[in-house]
């Protein structure tokens, strides 16, 4: 096989392999046109999809927004993790060098009928600019530092060369937190792609009302490239951030949905197991973990680490709290990521007391053993706004820890300090949270969260070896050898706990029965989730 056909033939089995294999039976009705579908939201600080990591930026944004390639939507979908690549505004592509590749776009796509634009045909020229603007301006442009050039070949062609193979690289651009394209004139005559007017694709969806604070409105756009998409007439945006106002509102009838992408605790999705609703449960790519100063004593002694770990009764939280459902151990990689994630089963006994075990004993004992025979002291950093089970959860990491000699002082952060200083490993001691609703791409759970120096790196981990076989998946191409290395990665990092990975529980998504053609894939895109969407009333 050539270098060519391996790769081509590579792009096609990574979504093959990676599909996964819950497969919801595509509904024999036809759909209907017509309808407006109302999703609870929060307040966006902002609407630019580039300078903007926030989730909540691409909740809105990815109703507008086109990629080059895009993940599968509504009856393509093969189950909540199917992350497979298909063609947006590229119709095809192919890997002509292990560093290089040449998207073809479509003819004849074009940008919403809003001034500027005015609905001219998308050409190459913006998908260069678009991902040089996300290159130079996004928070996570990382993620495209693999990235030597852009090149436009003619009107409908591009190609990106890379400085290195790197595999996460079609998976970041169908993401729509990432690389959303826009056309040059809009910044260039707002400046300010907030501005409601600047908000300019060849999505789904065109914005047609914003009134900060209160709702988003959204039409459908009778020019979309995907034929016979969407089915809806639109979107309503509205903003409700109190959880229990949303549920409300869903109860009455007023929403479509209790969370902007459906998720609910298992508490409050079995309470709406009734006629008129339908409620599924999921393993999302989500994980709540402790993290800790690996850099600094007392966590730079793995000992410390390790009793951290065997004083949390995994099994007793999963009980009492989730009804039994979920995973005990929800990382390094999450559990809704098969097939990357290996099973604990699989890890040898020494190193899996440490991913799922409990064993208080052990762990005073180890404790005593790095010289602290009497306990220690030290402070947890965290927000608090985190929606249920997280207020449960810090009360019970409190006394899980105080029960083989940790004390631990909850120490409550607003949330624009936590995500800007603790998420990124700026703090003292100890801190959790959750992380990684939305993510698609397992480079995410592995490489940021553990090469020495990345930004995400929140344990300040630093590991020489870890570091060798970080770089080496996201190097590999070939996919099923990809995932060998991501298993050899986790079975490497059991013993060491640099992060400590706590129960997760499977969000339900619920909606009325007269919603259609509703499938849930993880990611943070609502466009992606409503496009198939129908309205049977």
């Amino acid at each position: 096989m050539t270098t060519t056909a391996r790769l081509v033939f590579t792009t096609t089995l990574i979504g093959t392999l990676l599909g996964t294999a819950a497969i919801t039976p595509a509904t024999a009705e036809s759909p209907r046109r017509g309808g407006v579908f109302r999703v609870p939201v929060a307040d966006a600080a902002s609407l630019d999809p580039h300078q903007s990591a926030a989730f909540m930026t691409h909740v809105y944004a990815s109703l507008v927004y086109s990629q080059l390639v895009r993940f599968p939507s509504g009856p393509e979908t093969r189950g909540a993790g199917d992350h497979r690549i298909l063609p947006d505004l590229a119709e095809r592509w192919e890997f002509v060098t292990p560093t290089t590749v040449v998207f073809t776009l479509r003819k004849g796509v074009r940008f919403h009928r809003k001034p500027p634009v005015n609905g001219r045909e998308v050409t190459a020229e913006d998908v260069k600019y678009s991902l040089e603007r996300f290159r130079a301006k996004s928070p996570l442009r990382a993620r495209l530092e693999a990235v030597q050039s852009i090149d436009v070949l003619d009107r409908h062609t591009v190609r990106i060369v890379l400085r290195e193979p790197f595999a996460p690289l079609l998976n970041h651009l169908a993401n729509a937190a990432h690389c959303a394209i826009i056309p040059r004139e809009v910044d260039e005559r707002f400046k300010d792609l907030t501005h409601p007017d600047a908000v300019i694709g060849s999505g789904p969806f065109v914005l047609r009302a914003y009134d900060r604070g209160v709702r988003a409105v959204f039409d459908r756009n009778a020019d979309f490239h995907l034929a016979g998409l969407p089915h809806l007439d639109g979107v309503v945006l509205e903003v409700v951030p109190d959880a229990a106002s949303r549920l409300a509102l869903l109860r009455a009838g007023k929403l479509e949905l209790g969370h902007w992408w459906g998720y609910l605790s298992p508490e409050d999705g079995r309470s709406l197991r009734q006629p008129g609703m339908v409620v599924t449960p999921h393993m999302i790519t989500d994980l709540a973990h402790i993290y800790m100063r690996t850099d600094q004593p007392p966590f730079n002694d793995v000992r410390v680490r390790r009793a951290v770990s065997l004083a949390i009764d995994r099994k007793a939280w999963r009980d009492t709290i989730h009804y039994g459902e979920g995973c005990l151990d929800s990382g390094p990689v999450p559990c809704g990521m098969s097939p990357w994630k290996l099973d604990a089963s699989k890890l040898e006994a020494a190193g899996r007391k440490y991913v799922e075990g409990h064993d208080p004993a052990e762990a005073r004992r180890l404790l005593a053993e790095a010289g602290f025979p009497r306990g220690l002291s030290a402070p947890v950093f965290h927000w608090p706004g985190f929606p249920p089970p997280w207020r449960s959860y810090f009360d019970l990491v409190a006394d899980n820890l105080s029960r083989m000699g940790l004390n631990v002082e909850l120490r409550a952060e607003e949330l624009g300090k936590y995500m800007s200083t603790t998420a990124l490993g700026k703090f003292e001691k100890m801190a959790m949270g959750p992380f990684g609703a939305g993510e698609t791409e397992v480079d995410a759970f592995l490489y940021e969260s553990f090469f020495s120096g990345s930004p995400r790196n929140r344990s300040r981990v630093a590991d020489a070896e870890l570091d060798r076989l970080l770089v080496a998946q996201r190097r590999e191409m070939d996919p099923a050898r990809r995932v060998e290395i991501v298993h050899e990665i986790q079975r490497y990092l059991a013993d060491k706990s640099y992060y400590v990975y706590l129960p997760m529980w499977p969000r339900y998504i619920a909606h009325p029965t007269y919603v259609k053609g509703f499938r849930h894939i993880d990611g943070y895109s609502v466009g992606a989730r409503l496009m198939h969407v129908w309205l049977e009333r």
